[in-house]
């Protein structure tokens, strides 16, 4: 058997087990998770992020890209706080990826936008799986999956993270200091883990437990050790996590490992709605 560490990691759970609620309700849930992940790079190599009533977004100039992940703006005067929105957005940066859910107000913010001539795409898919029944997952006998706990790990998870994603130490630098000033247990619904083959880390993610839900991130495994089932043990660690703390569902994002996610019983139930605006856009 391969030695597995645990945590205990606290939760912020929502009123209603999730197993009751609508696509709409869950898809939100994991919305609240994910910009608690943008929120751990706040004040970090000039990265804001703001969150109030009407609006969430992160302006980072940088990796991890300029996010509107929320908009609740009022009916009333509603083109107006565009204005004053994307004014202030201006004053930061010269561009930014706006994201609409099936939540964002007003209802109409979609025609709106496209009157405005902003860029129409397609974005990350949402994926969920249910934790009552997970399976009976055995990882490589010689491989130790354990949450980062001290600053060695977490150059460890960096290293291999970065590796995992194709880019330098240097371009991961701001989810290194993000999660060292946040993660090592320091808020227990945020840890990072890595998986070993003996002293070599092979596989890395982010686990989130807030809003009720388990949001997956930053899965990744260098080129040299894929196809050896390493991420499947990682994601299904988490998931087992997640399960022990009461919650109901798992979600995460993908661009282009929907396959993957679907093999280890993710089923996709949202694409997100990108809507892309340049300090340069013509006037509609």
């Amino acid at each position: 058997m391969a030695l597995i560490k645990t945590c205990n990691c606290g939760i912020l759970t929502s009123a209603l087990p999730l197993r009751h609620m609508k696509n709409s309700t869950l898809i939100e849930a994991l919305r609240s998770n994910y910009i608690e992940y943008f929120r751990l790079f706040h004040n970090q190599h000039g990265i804001q992020v703001h969150v109030d009533r009407e609006t969430a977004l992160i302006i980072a100039n940088g990796p991890p890209g300029n996010h509107i992940l929320r908009t609740n703006l009022p009916s009333a005067g509603t083109e107006e706080s565009i204005d004053a929105l994307l004014s202030r957005i201006s004053s930061q940066t010269g561009g930014i990826r706006w994201l609409l859910f099936p939540q964002d107000k007003p209802w109409d913010l979609r025609d709106r936008l496209k009157r405005r001539g902003l860029i129409t795409g397609q974005g990350d898919l949402w994926m969920f799986r249910q934790l009552q029944h997970l399976p009976k997952s055995s990882p490589p006998s010689s491989m130790c999956i354990s949450p980062v706990r001290d600053l060695p790990d977490l150059r460890a998870w960096w290293t291999a993270s970065a590796l995992g994603f194709g880019t330098s130490q240097r371009a991961a630098q701001r989810w290194y200091d993000a999660f060292r000033r946040h993660g090592l247990g320091r808020r227990s619904h945020v840890t990072n883990y890595i998986g070993k083959i003996d002293k070599t880390v092979v596989t890395t993610a982010t686990l989130i437990l807030t809003a009720g839900i388990a949001g997956i991130y930053d899965l990744s495994t260098p080129q040299q050790y894929r196809g050896n089932g390493f991420a499947s043990a990682l994601v299904y660690e988490l998931l087992a996590q997640a399960r022990s703390q009461g919650l109901a569902y798992a979600g995460l994002q993908t661009g282009d490992a929907e396959q993957f996610y679907q093999s280890l019983g993710f089923n996709t139930r949202f694409q997100e709605e990108e809507f892309f605006w340049s300090a340069d856009q013509p006037e509609s």
